[in-house]
């Protein structure tokens, strides 16, 4: 494979060009957070193939939810980690991170989202990580590991207007990280927790106050480990990290302490950091890393009566760390943050919301990433993490995107490996599989598997597999061929080509090839008599064929048909009714044949790429090329990674979508109204559509 382009060619070109009908402005469709190397259009929907974990929407770090069901609400786009987040008291919220953009606009770490998700013009600028806030009347504090905020030097923690985010004088500085913020009911006193020796010049250790005006308060409880969280409720303040001893008491994780800054008598200490805590009237509830707490089994959640200190009952269970804790107003539901994937038994990634009694309920935002934070404004929640994509599904190297561009909740069919090549019947009742995997949800399936597309189980007629790698398929009538690097296939001796039966998998009778390298890509002919095998080959059946072959499809024996230009084929596509044969190669050509024409072993035409083309996919009248160029030198075009051109003359059309990626492109696919691609790309035309892209169109 060839090495992309550094620079792409200058636009500008005399050449006539035709004009792509499929627009060059990607919907807006779900996507993956890895590779898609194959995709395959079954009815309504798109069966794409590759290496990744999860499906879903593009969402970024920080998405308001419904606080009802999860899904999401809005779409402010932090292009980062949001590690804090609390409510600003008009229906939004304050968020802070490592991220340089939110909603399009230059936002450093910290930004002011409105219930609707618009980011406002709020912005502090720190220059360092934001890690707490608390907004307290026209006053927000910021907590952290900054270094200045608003061009003036702040060591973090800082004090910023409200509504402008303008820097105040507010200046005491810390030694170290700044982790947690509260206030006192009043707004006179700011408590500060995390990992330091020094607050405003003097010795505190992880935890102490400082006055609305700046001047450190003499409250000093000395805790000798990090505090991750702080909690105020009347005149107590509740702490809790990662410590023995606080407030001059053993405690372990979870301090009470009074306005004197003394321990109070109750104790919950727990076997794990505390990194949440979240206090109403009567009740405190505590999340972290624990599985006991108060001497009793607590599972990443507890709580405690303020009452009377003792442990309650509340004990849901999550099998991970618990972030962030937030309670409604009517202290009713307690939502929860952080890295666990169950909740009280249940399926529930990162994030869940649990009543007051322990029971789960059915909020659900499903996070492909550990959540950091949730906060509660109004009806509406925000999950802010190190996520890219809420409300999506772990989809393991195989997934259905459906025609309103969602994951399809219920095809699942979990390959353990790569997803080199996908393929279904004419009939859409099944998808085959290829690539590295070695089972398929719970079956045992070496790198060649059929399932069902509608519930994504495994065919169980299907059990003899393949030997080594797949990395084409191709189905015609109730044939399945598959090409690779295996030398068996279906129970068979099978030397990188064979053909399998649809219905059980095992070798088709009297059909016999062989290919003296990998085969990368077939294609069954429209009436079921030829196969196009393509690959890193030089001889087929001992006959030299250089990278590309037609076989007669019953037998496996070669036709006439020998490219005369040729070389290491990577992708391949034929025109629907096809006549025309296009395959591209290491050497940045895509060759056109008509292998039925007067002169079927010389090319009608040859595009050529500043790179290489890893897909192609057609229509009547334009083929698709997708990869990892950046120009067409012919033309001195700029194309980055796709590129169209015109079936009849080979001349470059309009079609211009622009997929970033490292390689790009690994897949195109065409039907009637859409063209969609697969790959590494994150982004579309500029536009953020990670993974997989639709187009759509007349191709």
């Amino acid at each position: 494979m060839s090495v992309p382009a550094l620079i792409a060619a200058a636009v500008a070109t005399s050449l006539p060009s035709a004009s792509a009908s499929v627009t060059s402005t990607a919907s807006v469709t779900d996507g993956v957070n890895g590779v898609v190397y194959a995709s395959t259009h079954v009815g309504d929907r798109t069966i794409i193939g590759g290496e990744f974990s999860w499906a879903g929407p593009a969402t970024a770090g920080a998405v308001p939810v419904d606080g009802s069901t999860g899904v999401r609400t809005a779409l402010p786009r932090v292009n980062g980690t949001v590690s804090t987040a609390v409510r600003d008291g008009s229906g939004g919220w304050y968020v802070g991170g490592t991220f340089e953009f939110a909603g399009g606009f230059v936002r450093n770490g910290a930004a002011r989202v409105t219930s609707t998700g618009t980011v406002t013009a709020w912005d502090p600028r720190p220059t360092g990580l934001i890690k707490s806030i608390v907004s307290v009347g026209n006053v927000v504090y910021l907590g952290g590991s900054f270094t200045a905020m608003g061009g003036s030097a702040r060591s973090g923690l800082a004090a910023v207007d409200r509504v402008t985010g303008a820097l105040l004088p507010w200046n005491p500085g810390v030694s170290g990280t700044v982790s947690a913020l509260a206030a006192s009911a009043d707004g006179t006193t700011v408590y500060v927790g995390g990992s330091f020796s020094e607050l405003g010049g003097q010795g505190r250790a992880n935890l102490g106050a400082v006055g609305s005006n700046g001047a450190v308060s003499a409250w000093a409880p000395a805790v000798d480990g990090p505090v991750a969280a702080l909690a105020v409720q009347g005149g107590t303040v509740y702490a809790g990290g990662s410590f023995v001893n606080a407030g001059g008491a053993a405690r372990a994780n979870l301090v009470a302490l009074d306005a004197g800054g003394s321990a109070l008598g109750w104790s919950a200490d727990t076997n794990g950091p505390v990194n949440a805590l979240a206090a109403t009237a009567a009740t405190l509830y505590f999340g972290g890393a624990f599985s006991q707490a108060g001497g009793q089994a607590r599972s990443g959640l507890g709580a405690v009566d303020l009452a009377t200190g003792a442990l309650t009952a509340y004990a849901p269970a999550v099998d991970g760390a618990v972030n962030s804790l937030t309670v409604n107003s009517t202290a009713t539901t307690i939502y929860a943050g952080g890295a666990f994937t169950t909740a009280a038994g249940q399926s529930r990634l990162r994030a869940a919301a649990f009543t007051s009694a322990g029971a789960l309920t059915a909020w659900d935002p499903r996070a492909e990433a550990t959540v950091s934070t949730v906060a509660l404004s109004g009806g509406t929640v925000m999950v802010g993490g190190d996520f890219s994509m809420l409300n999506g599904y772990p989809r393991a190297n195989a997934a259905a995107i459906r025609a309103d561009g969602s994951v399809d909740p219920t095809w699942n069919p979990s390959p353990n490996g790569i997803v080199y090549a996908v393929a279904a019947t004419a009939d859409g009742s099944r998808v085959f599989l290829g690539g590295t995997f070695t089972s398929v949800g719970p079956s045992a399936r070496t790198y060649l598997a059929a399932v069902d597309t509608a519930t994504g189980a495994t065919d169980p007629n299907w059990q003899k597999a393949a030997n080594n790698t797949v990395r084409a398929l191709a189905v015609s009538g109730q044939t399945v061929y598959a090409g690779g690097s295996f030398t068996r296939a279906g129970g068979g001796d099978a030397i990188r080509l064979a053909a399998l039966t649809v219905a059980t998998g095992t070798p088709v009778a009297g059909f016999s090839a062989n290919a003296n390298n990998t085969v990368k890509a077939l294609l069954a002919s429209p009436d079921g008599t030829k196969l196009y095998a393509v690959g890193g080959f030089n001889a087929v059946n001992g006959a030299s064929r250089a990278g590309a072959a037609q076989l007669d499809a019953a037998t496996g024996a070669l036709t006439a048909f020998a490219p005369s230009a040729g070389g290491a084929g990577i992708a391949a596509a034929l025109t629907p009714d096809g006549t025309r044969f296009y395959f591209s190669t290491t050497s940045n050509r895509t060759y056109a044949y008509d292998p039925a024409g007067a002169s079927p072993n010389n090319p009608v035409h040859t595009i050529r790429t500043g790179g290489d083309v890893q897909a192609i996919g057609t229509s009547a009248t334009e083929v698709y090329v997708g990869g990892h160029f950046t120009n067409l030198p012919v033309e001195k075009l700029a194309r980055l990674h796709a590129a169209a051109f015109s079936v009849s003359t080979g001349t470059a059309t309009a079609w211009d979508p622009q997929p970033d990626g490292i390689f790009g492109v690994w897949a195109i696919s065409v039907s009637a109204s859409t063209v969609t691609m697969g790959g590494d790309f994150l982004k579309v035309g500029g536009k953020t559509q990670p993974g997989f892209a639709r187009f759509a169109g007349t191709p």
